[in-house]
């Protein structure tokens, strides 16, 4: 627990009232930033308690669940739930917590080939969108929304590269990549329409279309999500092979024929290829299309239309009522962080604050789903640090009114744990400490060479200064 921790200055006389009380002002608009730091920290003590290695990982409510019928059947949707309790496991210095996901994972990769096997008559291994504590990865339920969703082990094969790029353990790559490679495998076979791969029957999480002459429908060959996840998947591949030795050029030109972004006339990024395909719900709990944003890493700000894009699909849903969820109000604070937005991301924050968490601090879905803990510290983390696009971002999405505040601890792809301080919204001050030999690349373009150990060191941002030798110690270190 201590190897993590945030501090937005606060005022303590609101921190010696009751939880409850705390939250319920909130509610009514008392601004409490302590309050953060708590569900922050208590994302990860949740974590921290319900997944340990050699323990089953984190379901759809950790291992609070009360009955013996529990919604969902407290098992691990593999849609994005069960993904989204393990968002914090790297970036908030909890990387061990994350092996019980992988052990799932190498449950499920039998049972996924003998799926791929019998009813597609696919290579490699896939699962729909659920899984148990046995590895099913058949269709399972009756709901034709989501059973049939095929990228389930694409998606969860992302795991296990993140976990690579944020430790840069070779070993447990050597032993990942066959599970990564088995996953796109799958989809080598994949039919083309006009030269774009068609992943059918599939869907988009968990919304339904209308098209022009007033039918609507679920099942679908050309969701955006599976697009985006695909490309990922095997961008992921190729810089694994590269770094492995292995030739992934297969993989390759199948991406060549991927759309997985495509911007409709409206300018928003269309949920489904086809332009005729209207969502029923525009304002649904799910906003798959943005995969590509988080978890994603294709639209950055690299892609300044593909940026606009997302934010107007975000705009979009949330004004029919996105959000309306615990866990999908937590990836939208994912979402506006990616948009550089601190200031909409912030308000984000309170709304799930104020709107989706129980007294006791559990995240409504409702009535009870995990994920929304887990996305909120996540989220919080990534409005603090990003790392995605192969350098790093401080504080690239900070809200106005956290003005003042520390944090220790945090960790960055390429294998650095970052210590910031910022006031009146500044940074002041931040130390990155180096796991290995490499170059530490900012995203303004600076760069500094380490070795194993070393602590760059980062004064105000206004004069650019740094060095490697440390600078001051934040205050909860000192003695």
């Amino acid at each position: 627990m201590s190897a993590c921790e945030l501090r937005i200055d606060a005022d303590r006389a609101k921190e010696s009232a009751p939880t409850d009380v705390r939250l319920e002002d909130f509610r009514n608009g008392a601004f409490d930033p302590g309050l953060i730091n708590d569900m922050f920290a208590y994302g990860r003590y949740l974590l921290v308690a319900s997944s340990r290695p050699g323990s089953m990982p984190a379901n759809l409510q950790g291992i609070w669940n009360e009955s013996f019928f529990p919604p969902w059947d407290s098992k691990y949707t593999i849609n994005i739930n069960a993904q989204m309790n393990y968002w914090p496991a790297e970036v908030t210095n909890l990387s061990e917590l994350h092996a019980p996901l992988f052990d799932l994972i190498r449950r499920m990769l039998p049972n996924g080939r003998e799926v791929a096997a019998r009813m597609y008559g696919g290579q490699g291994w896939m699962a729909h969108h659920n899984t148990d504590v046995w590895g099913d990865c058949a269709p399972q339920d009756n709901c034709v929304s989501s059973m049939v969703w095929q990228m389930g082990a694409a998606w969860l094969s992302l795991h296990l590269w993140e976990h690579y790029r944020f430790t840069g353990d070779k070993a447990f790559l050597r032993e990942a990549f066959p599970i990564m490679e088995g996953a796109a495998r799958f989809f080598l076979n994949t039919p083309t329409i006009d030269g774009i791969p068609r992943i059918s029957p599939s869907l988009s999480p968990e919304n339904t279309y209308r098209l022009p002459d007033g039918e609507t429908g679920c099942l679908c060959d050309d969701a955006a999500m599976d697009q985006q996840i695909l490309y990922e998947l095997i961008r992921a591949i190729t810089d694994a092979g590269a770094i492995l030795g292995r030739d992934t050029s297969e993989y390759s030109a199948l991406a060549e024929g991927l759309k997985p972004v495509v911007i409709g006339e409206d300018g928003r990024i269309r949920e489904w290829l086809d332009p005729k395909k209207q969502e029923m719900e525009p304002g649904h709990r799910h906003i798959s299309h943005l995969f590509a944003l988080f978890p994603g890493t294709q639209i950055t700000e690299a892609d300044p239309d593909a940026m606009a894009a997302a934010r107007r699909t975000l705009e979009a849903r949330l004004s029919h009522g996105g959000g309306h969820t615990g866990w999908s109000r937590a990836w939208i604070i994912h979402h506006w962080a990616r948009l550089l937005d601190g200031k909409r991301a912030g308000q984000n924050v309170n709304a799930l604050l104020a709107q989706s968490t129980y007294d006791n601090l559990l995240d409504k879905h409702p009535p009870f789903q995990i994920d929304g803990n887990f996305g909120f510290t996540s989220g919080i983390a990534e409005m603090l640090l990003q790392s995605h696009e192969g350098f790093i971002r401080l504080l690239p999405a900070l809200p106005p009114d956290w003005r003042s505040g520390t944090v220790k601890g945090l960790r960055a792809r390429g294998g650095y744990t970052v210590d910031m301080r910022w006031t009146d919204g500044r940074l002041v001050s931040a130390r990155i400490r180096a796991d290995r030999d490499g170059t530490l690349k900012l995203w303004d373009g600076r760069r500094f060479e380490h070795r194993e150990g070393e602590t760059i060191c980062l004064a105000d941002e206004s004069t650019g200064a740094a060095s490697t030798v440390c600078c001051e110690s934040p205050s909860w270190e000192k003695p």
